[in-house]
């Protein structure tokens, strides 16, 4: 416990390393709890508890404190504030609360904390003045800055304190075409997004920049590396491989915290996109038969190249089909290279059946895996200069099946008895697509057409057992998987 006299603080001032300033409105509610008053009154018997003294000091990381002076005229000019002591002394009775304002508090750059100085004082000059609050009464900055609704900062021998509202006095600044207030503005993929508060001299706890992804419903952090007053991030410093899914969408952003919003509540959205052609139409075309490469993906733009404007490095890319996130399955790369006529804006392919759009194929490739899941990525350039990556949207991706393998199998074969007599086979076929089709010899059975029967097996009769050189059982895209 402290035990100081008043006038050890009138020469205090609190420094200030710049023009930044707060504006803080504490609340005091003169109900001190049952233990806080039995300690008071085994402390000071004599004393009488309804004379508040009450102050705000400040410190830096060097430990130098001020007194952060109080004004009348910041309080509808309050005849219990001292304005040449800077406190608030008052006899204050009942639980009601008391709002004291601070208005233009300078701030230290170098942040520590702030303490409540509660005393008890007769307020008569030469009076010992008693500080009753204790080491352990300081108020961390983030409490200050992030109190949330209603949040108890000090409980005192005087009673309670709470931080009604904590204000930096900071505004932002927006380059000419990222200023909301001429509507929502696109930011490209890859693209540094650049903003800037100021004054800069603020702690950095104060540019506490956040982001919405869902219609300013939540509200997140940016990584503290960007609490700066200028700070320069992408969507991928932000989210990582998740900013894929949000090309298309609108994010928001704003300066403070959940509690407490900076800056006037300025909230400022920004629509993310790819800023490339985007892809509108995917025809793909399968492999016919097990092993077969993919035959075709012909992907359609939704627009021409502009003159400069190149795409890159067209892969497909394995994703989960629950989150349509990338998985660990390295892409399939396409060697393409497409790049905008600098004198028109067209590119070499044109696709004639609607005008102002292009398609290209990507064809006769392997290495895609049974069953999964891909989506078609590409870099998209504009004068060397990269604008990021561009995706197509989940319903186009292609779900890659390869056809199950012709198998065949003779399980039955006649022997004749007697000489010249004709004799079948049994075949059991599985795999493949659609009708099979029977060659015997090279000449396909087609009178009569073998068909399954009731045994499951296709039965080949009438053949002459000394004419029989070979079987051979396809699907209808002629798939073959062995020669018997």
């Amino acid at each position: 416990m402290r035990k100081i006299y008043f006038l050890l603080f009138l020469g205090f001032i609190l420094n200030s390393y710049s023009q930044a300033t707060y504006d803080i409105v504490i609340a005091y509610e003169r109900q001190p709890t049952d233990d806080k008053n039995e300690a008071f009154r085994n402390y000071y018997p004599s004393t009488s508890q309804e004379q508040l003294m009450f102050g705000l000091m400040g410190f830096d990381l060097t430990g130098s404190q001020g007194l952060v002076k109080l004004k009348s005229s910041d309080n509808n000019n309050d005849s219990h504030i001292d304005n040449s002591r800077g406190y608030y002394l008052k006899n204050t009775f009942g639980p009601k609360l008391t709002f004291i304002n601070y208005k233009n508090v300078p701030a230290y750059k170098y942040f520590v904390d702030f303490s409540v100085d509660v005393a008890i004082s007769n307020y008569a000059p030469g009076i010992e003045i008693l500080h009753v609050d204790q080491s352990d009464n300081n108020i961390e900055f983030d409490d200050m800055i992030n109190p949330g609704e209603g949040q108890l900062l000090l409980e005192t021998y005087m009673g309670n304190f709470y931080i009604q509202s904590f204000k930096p006095n900071v505004s932002i600044g927006f380059p000419a075409n990222r200023n909301p207030a001429t509507g929502t503005k696109t930011i490209c993929a890859n693209e540094q997004f650049g903003v800037f508060a100021y004054p800069e001299e603020f702690p950095v706890e104060i540019y506490n920049w956040q982001y919405s992804l869902d219609n300013k419903t939540t509200w997140r952090d940016v990584p503290e590396e960007f609490h700066k007053a200028n700070p320069n991030f992408t969507m991928f410093d932000l989210l990582g491989n998740n900013h894929l899914n949000y090309i298309g969408k609108t994010i928001y952003f704003r300066m403070g915290y959940d509690n407490t919003v900076f800056a006037g509540g300025i909230e400022f959205p920004l629509y993310y996109s790819s800023c490339a052609p985007l892809v509108y139409n995917v025809e793909y075309l399968p492999p016919l038969c097990h092993g077969d490469n993919v035959r075709d993906v012909t992907v359609t733009f939704d627009r021409d190249l502009y003159p400069d404007e190149e795409l890159h490095d067209f892969q497909l890319k394995a994703v989960n089909i629950n989150t349509n996130l990338p998985d660990s399955t390295p892409p399939i790369v396409y060697p393409l290279f497409i790049e905008g006529d600098p004198k028109n804006g067209l590119v070499t392919k044109l696709d004639e059946k609607s005008p102002g759009v292009f398609s290209y194929s990507m064809s006769n490739f392997s290495g895609l895996n049974p069953n999964a899941t891909y989506q078609i990525r590409y870099q998209a350039f504009e004068n060397n200069k990269n604008k990021g990556l561009a995706i197509s949207d989940e319903e186009l991706n292609i779900k890659y099946t390869e056809p199950e393998p012709v198998i065949f199998e003779i399980v039955k074969a006649d022997n004749p008895k007697c000489p010249d007599d004709l004799v079948e086979v049994a075949i059991a076929v599985s795999g493949g697509t659609g009708d099979y089709k029977f060659y015997v010899d090279g000449i396909e059975k087609i009178n009569p057409k073998p068909v399954k029967e009731v045994d499951e097996y296709y039965h080949i009769r009438g053949l002459v057992p000394t004419d029989i050189n070979s079987i051979k059982v396809v699907d209808e895209n002629n798939c073959i998987e062995k020669t018997l």
